[in-house]
């Protein structure tokens, strides 16, 4: 058939119209078809591929989930472990804490115990000191007695052998102002002396304060009056000895004369 043919038959016969057009149509049906079977197949490989991807993913999630499950667990038995090690560190504390409070306590009590028996100690060695001072000054007073007493016997010998007179020996206190072991006023003559177990030069020098605060509150003593000026001392310094010597104060320790009385007199 010519293209004129044709082409006639397409302007008049409808039959042939209607068959050009189901073959036309059957053509791009055909080719439609095809070509969504094409894009099936791809769908559908695309589909297959993604299904895969999620099976790896499942797996890969489950995978993760079990490490989750897992690190839970380990997790909870960690916190157990270190609730159950914080409960057992509490108990040592706990424990530790009484023992220390027990120790302190009982430190305490030894500490007063100790403080008692020191206490007691300390009472007891007062009592001790008390009594070995009054011992002491009880024979400090006896032996400054007996001194004093063997001073002024001694002296009075003395001045009746070589003065001539029967003087009286006695002490002289004025109160608040001063005290003299030795003291006599016989013929023109005042003895002021001191009676010392030890003398040194500060026993001169407390004997030359007494005799200026008695010049100052009994001046009458002095007038018209020989001052002779006794130091009677068991024992003495050199240094005592030369300002005797060089004062003209008589020293003696009672058996033997350390400066002469005649010589002062």
């Amino acid at each position: 058939m010519s293209t004129e043919e044709i082409y006639v038959k397409l302007k008049s016969d409808r039959e042939f119209i209607q068959r050009i057009a189901e073959v036309v149509l059957e053509t791009v049906v055909v080719k439609k078809l095809d070509e969504f079977e094409r894009q099936s197949r791809f769908i559908n490989d695309n589909l297959v591929l993604i299904w895969e991807k999620l099976a790896e993913n499942d797996i890969k999630f489950n995978k993760i989930h079990e490490e989750l499950v897992k690190l839970r667990q380990e997790m909870n038995d960690m916190r157990k472990d270190f609730n159950s090690e914080i409960i057992k560190l509490r108990q040592e504390m706990n424990d530790m804490r009484k023992d220390f409070n027990s120790e302190i306590i009982k430190l305490r009590q030894e500490m007063n115990d100790m403080r008692k028996d020191f206490n007691s100690e300390i009472i007891k060695l007062r009592q001790e000191m008390n009594d070995n001072y009054k011992q002491i000054a009880r024979f400090v007073e006896n032996l400054t007695t007996s001194i004093e007493d063997d001073a002024q016997y001694y002296l009075q010998w003395l001045i009746e052998k070589k003065l001539g007179y029967k003087a009286e020996i006695t002490r002289l206190e004025i109160d608040n102002v001063v005290e003299i072991d030795i003291f006599s006023q016989f013929g023109n003559y005042l003895l002021i002396g001191e009676v010392k177990s030890r003398a040194n030069k500060s026993v001169y020098m407390e004997l030359m304060r007494k005799v200026e605060k008695l010049k100052t509150v009994k001046p009458e003593l002095f007038k018209d009056k020989k001052v002779i000026l006794v130091i009677f001392s068991l024992s003495v310094t050199k240094d005592l000895l030369d300002l005797c010597k060089e004062n003209k104060v008589y020293l003696t320790t009672g058996s033997r004369d350390l400066t002469k009385l005649e010589e002062i007199i």
